[in-house]
């Protein structure tokens, strides 16, 4: 009998311990999460992240990082914060950024900056806020823009866009719509695109992409989905990304990939 009861216990206690790991892992596919691309061959030499609550004074993180040589190479707002990636290495110069209330304002702003020779190298929505940062000097021959409100049609213009010559290199969820920024410049050989609702099945179509020989040029998320762009021709040796709840746990990840000879190309959050 003493058998019977300690077999039952035991049956009872490793299905309770398998439920809680699976459970475990399932909340992990939906907990929020900052998502850091790395590769190796980037020309980037030194990098750091920074953040702020407000734009107020983010801006004046990034005056301070431009003084001391680093250039601002991803921008996101998440989790109550405006968050930049600032490099060392980039290849562009004379960084300049414009802040507006609305599309509009940043529609018409990115228009008067390319007229001055400036490119957009990375547009965010954020706590209201349209924020555009602009380059000189980024090796890009022409660039262009899209919005879509329905993601279907988002992802038929970035097919279009291929298929013109011009490369994917920004993509943002603002007011409703999907932004994707388009250049000429890179010149990828081969483009892919992934869709995914759940994180965990997203890292299944990267794993994918992998095996088909294609790297990571943009991971975004926007209206409960993740979105990836892939290429061949990147350039780029070695590619691994890091997921972690947290910019502090995100800092260990990313310090410990920089001893690895890795630099950071892309940074996305979501759930």
């Amino acid at each position: 009998m003493r058998t019977i009861i300690r077999t039952l216990f035991l049956a009872t206690l490793f299905l309770l311990v398998g439920h809680t790991f699976l459970q475990a892992e399932n909340n992990d596919a939906y907990r929020y999460k900052w998502v850091g691309t790395f590769v190796k061959g980037s020309p980037y030499t030194d990098q750091v992240v920074a953040s702020a609550m407000m734009w107020s004074g983010f801006s004046d993180v990034i005056k301070k990082k431009w003084k001391e040589g680093y250039n601002l190479t991803e921008l996101k707002y998440g989790n109550g914060k405006w968050v930049g990636v600032f490099s060392k290495g980039a290849t562009f110069t004379n960084q300049a950024y414009i802040v507006t209330d609305r599309w509009q304002g940043m529609n018409y702003a990115i228009q008067k900056q390319w007229k001055k020779g400036y490119f957009l190298v990375n547009v965010e929505h954020g706590l209201g806020e349209w924020v555009g940062i602009f380059a000189k000097n980024t090796g890009y021959t022409n660039q262009s823009f899209d919005r879509r409100k329905k993601l279907v049609a988002f992802q038929e213009r970035i097919l279009e866009r291929w298929k013109e010559g011009f490369e994917l290199v920004d993509v943002e969820y603002g007011e409703g719509h999907w932004l994707g920024v388009f250049v000429k410049g890179p010149h990828y050989t081969n483009h892919a695109m992934s869709l995914r609702t759940n994180w965990k099945k997203f890292t299944y179509a990267i794993d994918k992409q992998w095996s088909d020989d294609y790297r990571i040029t943009n991971i975004s998320f926007g209206v409960g989905k993740w979105i990836g762009v892939f290429a061949k021709g990147t350039g780029y040796s070695t590619q691994g990304y890091e997921a972690e709840p947290t910019l502090a746990a995100f800092n260990k990840a990313m310090k410990k990939r920089q001893d690895e000879g890795f630099a950071l190309i892309d940074l996305a959050e979501g759930w």
